[in-house]
């Protein structure tokens, strides 16, 4: 006679008694940006903050006007060159967040039942997006340009084109071009200055590949080549000065080395007022041409080179130039990879520096106007704002700013550079 058989009960079939555990949130991307980060390693310039105008006498000219004269002759031609002025502008970043007055309740009430504070984890998100845009907007334009488009179209909805990075020829990355885009952000067209018809839509894909933005638009919007592309997530949805970026942007470094005219000033008015090494030859970033810059900017501006604003893949060029002449003491053990120095300057490398470019500079004349302090922290809510009619408040994350150079003798450039 066949002996009976059986099965044990797995716990799969009893999955009712078991709890759904979960973890704490986990971060699967990087967020932050580094000069967000290391923004207070820009000194404060301090001044009372004005919304009519703010005026910095700057002295650049050289005088003139001395005389080797004999005993008892006549003296030297009087002479004082008038100093020059500035004229400082300060952007308000902004952004925000609504909860339902339902979470408030919950987290007084039954704090165990969010994994994560859920006020703490969208203010979280709204600070991580405000240092990507700052990190952005650092190295960019005060026209806000973030690129142009080669498309030629008639469309309310299709694909982008993507070129020239804050409007200049010698930035062209693909993926460096698209990073300065997410999927739910609205972007305006500028041309001449003016907002392109109806042409205020929602970023909805991204594709390094092409490099192209697909943007769905509120009608039909006819773009042309070269047109700019700016951000315009304001709720006001209609005009260039109320709801776009444009003329909203920092002075960024790249604007800082190629534009004429800066904080009201122009390199055309005074020489003076401009980087005295501009090398847009490209090739291989060496010691020498470093050691050039340096002498530059002391002969020039005055000051130290401190620190280098550097390309990933310029500095990995750089790196690759440099191991060919290493000697190496212990053949047993070899480093694969290194760094490259240049006395006590610092290289400040990071994925939002312009491919090809490297912007030696002594610090100490650029620095950073900021009102609030910097927001890293959790709103409480007695910050939030109702909502008229709904169950739920609206917070407000704003950061205004400016990036201010006083010097920019003490600037030098470099693009088109190698890279590895």
């Amino acid at each position: 006679m066949a002996t009976a058989t059986y099965s044990p009960t797995l716990s799969t079939d009893v999955t009712k008694i078991w709890h759904k555990v979960q973890t704490d949130v986990q971060q699967g991307l990087n967020f932050m940006s580094e000069e967000w980060e290391q923004m207070e390693d820009l000194k404060q310039f301090r001044v009372d903050w004005t919304s009519r105008e703010i005026l910095v006498p700057l002295d650049i000219t050289e005088g003139y006007g001395i005389a080797s004269i004999p005993e008892g002759g006549y003296e030297a031609r009087p002479s004082t060159p008038a100093p020059q002025e500035l004229s400082l502008s300060w952007v308000l970043f902004n952004g925000r967040f609504t909860v339902t007055k339902t979470v408030n309740w919950v987290k007084q009430k039954s704090p165990g039942a969010m994994i994560e504070d859920q006020m703490r984890y969208q203010a979280l998100k709204k600070v991580q997006d405000l240092g990507r845009h700052y990190a952005d907007y650092f190295y960019g334009m005060s026209t806000a340009y973030l690129c142009q488009t080669s498309t030629d179209a008639t469309q309310t909805s299709g694909a982008y084109t993507i070129y020239n990075g804050y409007g200049q020829s010698t930035i062209t990355d693909s993926t460096w071009l698209c990073d300065k885009f997410k999927v739910g952000d609205y972007v305006a067209l500028v041309r001449s200055a003016a907002l392109v018809t109806n042409a205020i839509g929602v970023i909805t894909a991204i594709t390094p590949a092409t490099p192209s933005i697909t943007v769905t638009w509120a009608s039909s919007v006819n773009s042309e080549a070269a047109d700019y592309i700016v951000k315009a997530n304001s709720l006001e949805n209609g005009t260039l000065a109320a709801g776009t970026d444009y003329n909203k942007g920092l002075v960024g470094l790249v604007d800082a080395c190629v534009t004429a005219s800066v904080h009201g000033l122009s390199s055309s008015t005074d020489a003076n007022w401009a980087p005295q090494l501009a090398d847009t030859t490209g090739g291989r970033l060496t010691g020498i041409r470093l050691r050039k810059a340096a002498q530059t900017i002391k002969n020039k501006g005055g000051g130290t080179m401190d620190k280098v604003y550097i390309a990933q893949g310029v500095e990995r060029d750089m790196i690759s130039l440099t191991n060919a002449a290493v000697r190496f003491s212990d053949p047993n053990a070899m480093e694969m990879d290194g760094s490259v120095k240049y006395g006590k300057v610092k290289f400040h490398s990071s994925r939002r520096v312009p491919p090809g470019w490297a912007i030696p500079v002594a610090s100490k004349s650029i620095r950073r106007m900021t009102l609030l302090p910097k927001p890293d922290g959790t709103p409480v809510w007695e910050d939030g704002e109702k909502i008229p009619d709904r169950s739920a408040y609206v917070f407000s994350i704003d950061f205004p700013c400016a990036q201010v150079y006083l010097n920019r003798a003490n600037m030098a450039y470099f693009n088109g550079l190698t890279e590895s």
